[in-house]
Formats: structure tokens, C-alpha cells, sequence
């Protein structure tokens, strides 16, 4: 009998988040799953793909690399190329394939993932109809030697309950932040942080509280007092999902080091 060598296939998917209901297939809202799925099926003359994601983001958020891997059945046999431009004429224009490759049967999209880099983004300048759905509109965010002084706390390991809003109780709320950096770029100031994994709404929430921090509302102590009380309710309000953006997904060990934010997310 002929062996048959299996395999996976990676695709690094970018998507303005807006009209979605997140990644995550719903019963109720439209989901990028749903159309990424949908479109693979009817590539594949109608068979069921099912995908794993390295990620499910919110509504509301947005992507320049999510990690989504599949297998691909046996039949039809469709080359990477020409799947890379079938799913890139048949997706909606708020969804993009950036890359494609093969991967071996026993990755995993979230499972083999050895860190993540979100950016958040912060709009200190006149509010514009072409990016606000790209942004959080902050003109008083100014103190930003402040904020990035508020940060180094929260880089290593810790427990992050206080910076998570979860549905049900969290029986492990310790992550890893490996670096957290602060550019400016015109009057947009991007947050990226890389780490281990992410607690639901992790970032957002700490992104709520250094809003706090740059516009004077709070000392930089501050965050390390909200850290250290394990407690959600001691911070701020968590900010919009329509500012962040998941930039990348590593699977191989300290390869965040290279990872350089080197423009907006959006442009």
C-alpha cells in the first residue's frame, strides 16, 4: 500500500476586524472563521475544512499575521500557489492570505506557538474618518516617558488576574511578557507587547490603565499597585478593541527577538 505523507497547511491571515464578531465561529454573528472556512470548503469542491487558529480575537480586532493552520483532503490536489490566489480572489477585502506553506501533520497553530506580539495603536492627533477604525482617539495621552516607565513592571513573569476580564473563574492567570516597547509614528504612539500567551482581553485592559498613566491621571506606581492586587476591579476601564492588532505568531524559541515593529499596523 502507498504511504501517504500528511501534512498540514499555514496560512498567515491579515483582517480588518471591524464588521466581524471575532475569530471564533458564532451561531448569531458572522465570524472570520466562518468566511475562511467557508471559502476553503468550496475550494475543496465542497468538503468540510476544519481550521485551528493561533488565536481567537475579539470583535472588533484586527490582524497582520494570524497563525491558521488545516489539513487539506486528500482530494482535490491543489498546489499551494493556486490555492494562495483562489483564497485571495474569493475572500472579501477585509481578509487577506499574506503566506502559505506546508507544516508537518503534528503542528498546531495555538499549541505549537512559543510567543505572540500584539500592538496597540493610540491616536494623539486630529480624528480622521480614513483610520478611525484602526485607533483609539486619545488626544491628552502626552506623559509618554510616564507610560513607558509603567511598563518595565510589567515585563517577566506574573500573575496577571488584575489585567484580565474573563467569563468564567481562571485557573492559571500567570503569563510571561518578554518586552513591552512604546514607538511613535506621527501622532500615533504604538504599544507592542510580546509574550508567552495572552489572557482574554489581557491587553486591552493594561492598555486601559497606561491610557490612565499618559494622559496624568495616575503615577506610573500605579500599574504596579494594580498588578500586584491580582484584582481587575483596581484598574481601568479596558480600551476598544478597534486600536489592537495581532502582528505575529512565533513557533520557534527567541524568535520574537527579531521582531521590529517597522510601520503602522494599517499601513
Amino acid at each position: 500500500m502507498e504511504m501517504v505523507n500528511k501534512h498540514k497547511i499555514l496560512l498567515r491571515v491579515a483582517y480588518d476586524g471591524t464588521e466581524y464578531c471575532g475569530w471564533q465561529i458564532q451561531s448569531n454573528s458572522l465570524s472570520l472563521q466562518e468566511v475562511l472556512e467557508r471559502k476553503l470548503s468550496q475550494i475543496y469542491a465542497g468538503t468540510k475544512i476544519k481550521s485551528e487558529s493561533s488565536s481567537r480575537t475579539d470583535a472588533g480586532v484586527h490582524a497582520f499575521s494570524h497563525a491558521v493552520s488545516f489539513i487539506p483532503p486528500e482530494k482535490p490536489k491543489i498546489d499551494l500557489k493556486t490555492l494562495y490566489k483562489a483564497l485571495n480572489r474569493m475572500l472579501p477585502a477585509s481578509i487577506r492570505i499574506r503566506e502559505i506553506k506546508k507544516v508537518p501533520e503534528s503542528f498546531h497553530a495555538r499549541f505549537s506557538a512559543d510567543s505572540k506580539a500584539y500592538t496597540y495603536v493610540i491616536n494623539t492627533g486630529i480624528p480622521s474618518p480614513f483610520t478611525a477604525r484602526w485607533n483609539w482617539h486619545l488626544h491628552d495621552f502626552k506623559k509618554i516617558r510616564e507610560v513607558r516607565k509603567a511598563t518595565k513592571c510589567l515585563e517577566g513573569k506574573h500573575d496577571f488576574s488584575a489585567f484580565t476580564v474573563e467569563r468564567k473563574k481562571i485557573d492559571d492567570a500567570v503569563r510571561t511578557i518578554h518586552k513591552i516597547s512604546v514607538k511613535k509614528s506621527g501622532d500615533f504612539f504604538c504599544i507592542t507587547f510580546i509574550g508567552d500567551g495572552f489572557l482574554y482581553k489581557m491587553v486591552r485592559s493594561i492598555v486601559g490603565s497606561l491610557a490612565a498613566v499618559g494622559m496624568g491621571k495616575a503615577p506610573p506606581s500605579k500599574i504596579k499597585d494594580i498588578l500586584e492586587s491580582r484584582n481587575r476591579v483596581e484598574g481601568y476601564d479596558t480600551a476598544p478593541a478597534k486600536g489592537l492588532f495581532l502582528m505575529d505568531v512565533f513557533y520557534k524559541k527567541n524568535e520574537w527577538k527579531k521582531f521590529k515593529l517597522r510601520n503602522l499596523p494599517f499601513q
